[in-house]
Formats: C-alpha cells, sequence, structure tokens
C-alpha cells in the first residue's frame, strides 16, 4: 500500500493549530495520532501514514509552523511534501530544504 497523505485541509488545520494553539501543541506533542484525529484527518489515512513521519521528538516553534501555513495556503499545489518532525517541509519534492 502507498503511504498515506493528509489533504490539504488537513495540513493546514494541522500547521494552524501547530502555529497559534500552545494547549494542541502540549497534547500533539504527547500523543500525535489524537492530534491528528482531533483536526479531522480520518483513522485509516493516519494508520496508513509511515510511523517515522508521526515521531515527535521536539517541535519547531510556532513562527515556523505559521510560515509554512502561509506558504500552503498561498500555494496553488495540489500535494504538498512533510518531512519527519521536527523538519517539515510543504514543497517541491525535489528541493530539499536548508
Amino acid at each position: 500500500m502507498a503511504d498515506a497523505k493528509l489533504s490539504r485541509e488537513h495540513a493546514l488545520a494541522l500547521l494552524h493549530k501547530l502555529g497559534h494553539d500552545d494547549e494542541f501543541r502540549a497534547r500533539f506533542q504527547k500523543n500525535p495520532v489524537a492530534g491528528l484525529h482531533e483536526v479531522g484527518v480520518p483513522k485509516h489515512t493516519v494508520a496508513a501514514l509511515p510511523p517515522e513521519s508521526i515521531t515527535v521528538d521536539q517541535l519547531p516553534d510556532k513562527e515556523s509552523f505559521r510560515r509554512r501555513h502561509e506558504e500552503v495556503s498561498l500555494s496553488t499545489a495540489s500535494e504538498h511534501s512533510c518531512m519527519v518532525f521536527p523538519t517539515v517541509w510543504f514543497g517541491p519534492e525535489n528541493q530539499a530544504q536548508k
């Protein structure tokens, strides 16, 4: 089975919550799966995500998520790539974040 991906809507919701909501950030840090469910990601999608993509050691600062949210919301791309936390990359898959 191919790895699951978050929809644009779910990615934006997650980025917004991680960029603005301290209580959500604390919950997500402790239990990323529950955090994904909280923003509406279906259980079957979460179950199909690569395990390394939902392992959180330390979240980036809120401003990092706010910038990514703005980039994704202004983008016309239908898919965005996300690297494993704590580095999050939403952009063309053939470019590395520096």
